[in-house]
């Protein structure tokens, strides 16, 4: 593969879809040793440094003197001819300032109402007639309205006045278009006639894309030029059907006044564009999330606490059961105490019962042994009688000690269910925490974008002091890089009414103005 050497001072082709972010060499206003090249026709400092200064003293001091004479010879021409025509003493003498001191201030009108950009033709229009006027009545004064050396001699110093009045008025105006940005300068004459239909798509160029200087839109159009040739050479004679889209993109862009840096950086922008929008959706995202996570953990709390409440409505019922488990017991042992005793109180009776037949039959042999049977048999139903209550009474000993077995059978059950909530709340204690901990490395992630926003717009205000912009050149683009960073990008997101609490309280329509001049920058490419 052959390796082509570019000469030196060409443009450079992109040679991939991922275009370098440097400048240029052809595009750039800023020659080979870095410094801005001379403009045309301009004189070297040490020259303007004494010769600007005195051409200004001379123009001032010549003007005003002419301004003075012609002031003077059209005051005594006017008051003289309006005593004749009819003018009183008093009215005489201010007729004239009345006449020359409207052009005065017609014209000074002018030059605020265009200072204020609210221009009104009508009043320099007045000035002129106004001048005509003088120079008519100065000229009628002496002989009439007649080509003469009289008539000349008298009509020459109103238009010397006027002349040095315009010229003021033109320096003022240019001096405002200056320092507003505004001054374009024109297309020389001999290209009209040497190349009349390229020249006029530059002249309409600078016209629609505000490139004020001549030798820059010359210096676009040779790099563009010279882009063109180069394709030529990559791709050969059809070049324009082979090149890739964004290689074409500078030829393309061109009648919008577009640098060739600026539409080969449009892809890489519309890139950068796209990724800082995913960025911006993926932290809404992260926000809505972390938002979906407290109100999850605000719900698990809500949740523990109810689970804790009813933890202790448990332990009110456990503690219930181990008291009637405490008099079950105790019942049981009373329950245990009197059957012993009625059986010791029985087996006694029976005893004495037995002994007490025993000896009847005994000593009585007679006819009463029926009847001592008869009390025996009603002392053995006695004993079976209290036998059976004995049964019972143990039979009862023996549920209630059932039901305290089952008392304490649900208290362990309960303390196990115990166990459980309080592993469960620890866990959950524990996912609230880790919960807290992502919050905290958002906020930390959130306070380091914060800082280097901050960083950023420190930055461009150091770059915007070193190259010394224009107040409103730095407030449109403080704007750009608000609505490149808050918005996305998308001017009409940000309201007029934000943008002038953003400039301090500027009113609607400088802020409007500032919008606008900060949409014009972001279409023009800027990144902040």
């Amino acid at each position: 593969m052959t390796t082509t050497v570019e000469p030196p001072g060409t443009v450079p082709l992109p040679t991939t879809r991922s275009h370098p972010s440097t400048p240029h060499p052809a595009a750039s206003p800023v020659d080979e040793a870095g410094s801005t090249p001379t403009p045309r026709g301009s004189r070297t400092p040490r020259v303007d440094r004494w010769l600007m200064p005195a051409l200004y003293v001379v123009g001032a001091l010549a003007g005003g003197l002419v301004g003075v004479i012609g002031f003077a010879a059209s005051y005594s021409t006017l008051e003289a001819a309006a005593l004749g025509w009819g003018f009183g003493p008093t009215l005489a003498q201010a007729f004239p300032i009345g006449i020359d001191a409207s052009i005065v201030a017609f014209l000074a009108l002018d030059l605020v109402l265009i200072h204020r950009r609210t221009p009104w033709p009508v009043l320099r229009l007045s000035a002129h007639v106004m001048t005509g006027v003088t120079i008519v009545l100065n000229a009628s004064a002496h002989g009439g309205i007649t080509l003469s050396s009289r008539t000349l001699s008298h009509a020459v110093m109103p238009v010397l006045f006027v002349i040095g009045v315009e010229a003021g008025r033109r320096l003022v105006v240019r001096a405002a278009r200056l320092a507003e940005g505004q001054d374009v300068e024109g297309v020389p004459a001999h290209r009209w006639l040497l190349s009349p239909i390229p020249t006029f798509r530059l002249w309409r160029r600078m016209k629609l894309w505000r490139l004020n200087s001549y030798d820059r839109a010359v210096k676009l159009e040779k790099a563009r030029t010279i882009y063109a040739v180069r394709l030529e050479q990559k791709h050969g004679k059809a070049w324009r059907k082979v090149a890739e889209p964004e290689e074409l993109l500078p030829l393309t862009l061109a009648p919008y006044g577009l640098t060739i840096d600026e539409a080969l950086m449009i892809p890489e922008k519309e890139r950068q564009a796209e990724a800082e929008r995913n960025r911006a959706a993926e932290e809404r995202q992260a926000a809505q999330a972390l938002q979906e996570r407290q109100r999850q953990v605000e719900a698990k709390k809500a949740d523990a606490a109810a689970q804790i409440a009813e933890m202790q409505a448990d332990a009110e019922v456990s503690e219930a059961a181990a008291s009637i488990q405490a008099r079950t017991a105790t019942a049981e042992v009373k329950a245990g105490a009197d059957v012993a005793a009625a059986e010791a109180a029985a087996t006694a009776q029976t005893e004495a019962a037995r002994q007490s037949a025993e000896a009847q039959a005994a000593m009585l042999e007679s006819a009463a042994v029926r009847a001592a049977r008869q009390k025996a048999a009603a002392e053995e139903k006695a004993t079976a009688e209290a036998e059976k209550a004995a049964a019972d009474a143990k039979r009862a000993a023996v549920d209630a000690k059932r039901s305290a077995d089952d008392a304490a059978r649900r208290a362990a059950d309960e303390r196990l269910r115990t166990a459980e909530i309080n592993a469960q709340a620890e866990a959950k204690e524990k996912e609230t925490a880790d919960a807290a901990k992502v919050a905290a490395d958002a906020k930390r992630a959130a306070a380091d974008a914060r800082r280097a926003a901050v960083d950023a717009e420190n930055a461009a205000l150091d770059a915007e002091a070193l190259l010394k912009l224009q107040p409103t050149e730095r407030a449109a683009r403080h704007i750009a890089r608000i609505i490149l960073r808050q918005y996305g990008g998308d001017v009409e997101q940000m309201s007029v009414e934000t943008v002038a609490d953003a400039l301090g309280g500027a009113s609607h329509g400088t802020a409007s103005k500032r919008r606008q001049e900060a949409a014009a920058l972001i279409a023009e490419g800027y990144t902040g």
